[in-house]
């Protein structure tokens, strides 16, 4: 199931026959609905963990361990 946000992006043309092509239903979503989705709200935690690293992580492989050790520790 495709979960748009009524975003002009996920309205457009294109976007509704390429879901339609792939048999992807569409739900259904409220006009300026908050924003309910849970992941959006992980993912907001995990970049304020990020930003409040110190020392900062210097290459991917730091950032990546800052991130994982974020999640693990998430209830």
């Amino acid at each position: 199931i495709f979960m748009g946000d009524n975003a002009p992006a996920h309205r457009g043309r294109i976007i509704r026959e390429r879901l339609l092509e792939a048999g992807l239903p569409k739900m259904k979503w409220p006009a300026l609905s908050p924003d309910v989705n849970p992941k959006e709200n992980l993912w907001d935690q995990l970049s304020r963990h990020k930003e409040g690293c110190n020392p900062a992580p210097q290459n991917l492989n730091d950032l990546r361990a800052a991130l994982q050790e974020e999640w693990n520790a998430m209830p």
